[in-house]
C-alpha cells in the first residue's frame, strides 16, 4: 500500500506534511481518522477525547506514559483498527495508550502492534509511505 503524506495544521496556522495514514477504529460504531506513523513510539497513543468518542472504558489505574512531553497519566487498552487501500485490507488488534492528561495530538501509531505487522518505508523526498504486510515467521 502506498499513502501520500497528509497536510496537517499546526497551532501557529501553518500546514506541515506528515507521514499519516487513514485508519478506521472498530467499535460500537466505526470511526475514521488520520493517524501519524511514529517510528520513535514504543506503543500507539490516542487522546482521551478520541477514546470517549469511541465509547471506550478508560478507568485510570495509576499507569504513566513517558515521551517528549514528559510523564502523563494513561490507560493501556487494546483496540481494533483497519488499514485499507483498494484491494488490501488489514484488521489489527493493537495495544494503545489513552493519554488522560489534556493534550491535543493526533492518534500515533507506534512500533508494538503496528510497525511489527508491516514493513514500513518512508520516502521523504516524494512524501510517501509504503506499507507491506510483514511475513513474521519468514527466515531471511
Amino acid at each position: 500500500m502506498i499513502f501520500k503524506y497528509k497536510s496537517v495544521p499546526r497551532p501557529n496556522g501553518t500546514l506541515v506534511k506528515t507521514p499519516s495514514i487513514p485508519i478506521t477504529f472498530v467499535g460500537k460504531e466505526n470511526f475514521d481518522t488520520i493517524a501519524l506513523l511514529d517510528s520513535g513510539a514504543d506503543i500507539s497513543a490516542m487522546p482521551k477525547e478520541m477514546a470517549e468518542i469511541l465509547g471506550l472504558k478508560i478507568d485510570w489505574k495509576g499507569d504513566y506514559a513517558y515521551g517528549i512531553g514528559g510523564k502523563v497519566k494513561c490507560v493501556q487498552i487494546t483496540v481494533t483498527v483497519i488499514v485499507e487501500q483498494k484491494h488490501e485490507k488489514y484488521e489489527l488488534n493493537i495495544p494503545i495508550k489513552v493519554i488522560l492528561d489534556k493534550y491535543s495530538f493526533p492518534v500515533l501509531l507506534g512500533r508494538t502492534g503496528f510497525f511489527d505487522e508491516f514493513i514500513v518505508s518512508f520516502d521523504e523526498a516524494h512524501e510517501r509511505i509504503y506499507l507491506k504486510k510483514s511475513e513474521k515467521n519468514r527466515v531471511y
